[in-house]
């Protein structure tokens, strides 16, 4: 309001010159409309970092050790009914079909994107591991396609054909990763599923 105080000033010190006069009371107003406008930016300002303040307040509520987002998974699961699958109507299981379930800090499978990988392992050999075959499943419109919510199943289904005359034992290693696309967390799931291959597969 200095600005304005000044303005004032000039104009009640004299000024006998019409023109010099007008031109004072211009120059006045208009300093009064930027002091005004000033103050109301100050006041926008103020009341946003309030709000901050506030928010951050809120998220300082949460204990230390509970994720910043209440939806993000901390762990997956390979669900139990994971194992071999008929895909071609033929005798003997031609695949795995991996059920997957993202799992929250409260324990609920929830819907969230992310870098798939499975991994089919042999391990009739301990000393020498043979991987079958690796899957990788990251596109966000495939993926969408992939999951299944309704009847209360919440989980992806994810299809993992043999490669064509591969030898498959009777057991074999599901070795899952999953790259959350919110968070960037890397989580880990392994289960032994049961196939029933074909003679040849």
């Amino acid at each position: 309001m200095f600005l304005v105080a000044a303005g004032v000033t000039m104009l009640g010190s004299g000024c006998n010159n019409p023109g010099e006069r007008a031109r004072l009371v211009k120059d006045n107003e208009n300093l009064r409309r930027r002091s005004e406008e000033l103050e109301r930016t100050i006041a926008q300002r103020d009341a946003t970092v309030a709000r901050l303040h506030q928010q951050i307040r809120n998220l300082q509520e949460f204990s230390p050790d509970r994720p910043a987002d209440l939806f993000a998974p901390v762990k997956i699961e390979i669900i139990s009914r994971s194992g071999g699958a008929d895909y071609d109507n033929r005798p003997g299981d031609d695949g795995v079909t991996v059920y997957l379930q993202p799992i929250d800090a409260d324990g609920d499978a929830v819907k969230v994107p992310g870098q798939i990988t499975v991994q089919l392992l042999d391990n009739t050999n301990l000393e020498a591991p043979r991987v079958v075959k690796v899957y990788r499943f990251s596109d966000p419109s495939d993926l969408r396609r992939l999951w299944f919510g309704k009847l209360g199943t919440n989980h992806y289904s994810l299809k993992c054909p043999f490669p064509p005359g591969a030898h498959i034992p009777r057991q074999i290693t599901v070795n899952v990763e999953f790259v959350d696309y919110l968070t960037g967390r890397t989580l880990t799931a392994v289960r032994e599923v049961t196939v029933a291959p074909g003679e040849e597969t």
